[in-house]
């Protein structure tokens, strides 16, 4: 059986500072921030999928928080349109010792 990737576009609001930063940090090892609150990813499998998704859920406060996933085929993915050059500057924390 061939692997097939899981892609998601993934949009959030998070209210706590703290887990907002959390949740982006996890994002960013999986996909693009594309928007402030918005990544792409891309999964190389569903049982990666599954596993990623109950980590996300694990970040969020339900009652607080909410977090919505979008599911795309990688083809549907890759022809996204896209209008506008805008790129989302990742901060970038370091210490001077």
């Amino acid at each position: 059986m061939a692997m097939s990737r899981v892609c998601y576009v993934v949009a959030y609001d998070i209210a706590d500072d703290d887990r907002r930063a959390d949740l982006a940090m996890f994002l960013s090892g999986y996909g693009p921030r594309v928007q402030l609150s918005v990544f792409e990813v891309e999964l190389p499998d569903a049982d990666t999928a599954v596993a990623f998704r109950e980590r996300l859920r694990s970040l969020i406060d339900p009652n607080d928080d909410q977090v919505r996933l979008y599911r795309l085929t990688p083809q549907a993915l890759g022809q996204r349109i896209i209008y506008g050059r805008r790129t989302i500057e990742e901060r970038v924390d370091f210490w001077i010792v």
